[in-house]
């Protein structure tokens, strides 16, 4: 836009100049005020157009960085209408949180094909991985990464960087770790790795000592692929150790069962001892006394013969029953 305002800027002066330049000729007052008028709506119009160009609009989520001559300015340009030097050039570039997916799917990551990462596990066995990379780019920072490494940092850090993560991940577990055991811990070793090496490309260079530029913010394990057979092994196995989990809590259930009825036994055996310790002729005849006692204040009771029998307990006759 600028270079029509300037183009715009040099008609209007070319047209005076020429219109000067035939003040003799005798169609001067015949072409002067024409030439006149366009020149005055050329200059109006390279005005209007280095106006517009002082200003620019940032979207939502973008910083836009300035390129002055080739020279890159380090403060970014935040969202909104911002008032620039009409001779700057803006990249915009996207701050929001992005993904980067490689899979064996076609059409399912950025790049078409499979784009799976081939890795070694630690029992030497070749999986498969599909990833994707949940990362964003600092907008401080947005300049420096634009001049140390361009607006496709993606293709040279985030790529790169990502597979080789992933692989020395993957070399530090099992195939049944990575498939089962330990399915979540290897994505968190995955971005350890990926943010350590991120952080060392950029700080190779002297600018970013101190900065971030970008961070990764999340890897996901979408899918690991394993042949049929070893993948049956794996869960052939894992469906034995929970077999042998279920017995072992089977038995330590019966083992407590066990126990509880032993103590229960041991405390009916000890109730016993004690009773029949506490249990003598004086207590049995005491309580027969108290017996006879209540069933004389009973109003069933007609005849109580006290001293009857062996021990001298009474002998209750009824005579309504005779």
């Amino acid at each position: 836009m600028i270079t029509l305002a300037f183009l715009a800027l040099l008609g209007a002066v070319a047209l005076r100049l020429i219109a000067h330049s035939i003040r003799k000729d005798p169609r001067y007052f015949e072409v002067h005020p024409r030439m006149n008028s366009l020149s005055s709506i050329l200059l109006a119009a390279g005005l209007v157009l280095i106006a517009i160009s002082s200003f620019t609009i940032i979207p939502a989520g973008h910083v836009g960085v300035q390129v002055l001559f080739g020279k890159v300015k380090p403060e970014p340009l935040t969202e909104g209408i911002q008032m620039i030097n009409p001779f700057v050039d803006i990249q915009q570039m996207s701050v929001r949180t992005e993904t980067y997916t490689m899979s064996a799917t076609s059409n399912e990551g950025q790049v078409r094909g499979d784009d799976s990462i081939q890795a070694l596990s630690a029992d030497g066995l070749s999986m498969p991985l599909d990833i994707t990379v949940v990362f964003r780019l600092v907008g401080s920072d947005a300049p420096r990464v634009y001049r140390d490494i361009g607006a496709d940092f993606v293709e040279k850090i985030i790529r790169p960087s990502s597979r080789t993560a992933v692989r020395e991940a993957i070399a530090g577990f099992t195939a049944q770790e990575a498939y089962s055991t330990k399915r979540e811990e290897l994505p968190a070793k995955m971005q350890d790795l990926l943010t350590q090496r991120v952080k060392a490309l950029l700080e190779q260079r002297d600018t970013f000592k101190g900065a971030t530029g970008v961070v990764v913010e999340q890897v996901m394990l979408r899918k690991i692929q394993l042949p049929d057979k070893v993948k049956n092994a794996i869960e052939a196995k894992l469906e034995a150790a929970q077999q042998s989990e279920q017995m072992q809590f089977v038995l330590e259930k019966e083992r407590q069962e066990a126990d509880r009825k032993r103590i229960e036994a041991k405390g009916v055996s000890d109730f016993q001892t004690i009773v029949s310790q506490s249990i003598n002729a004086n207590l049995l005849q005491w309580k027969g006394i108290e017996a006879t006692e209540t069933l004389a204040k009973s109003p069933n009771a007609k005849i109580v013969v006290i001293g009857a029998g062996k021990n001298g307990l009474p002998v209750i006759l009824n005579p309504e029953k005779n």
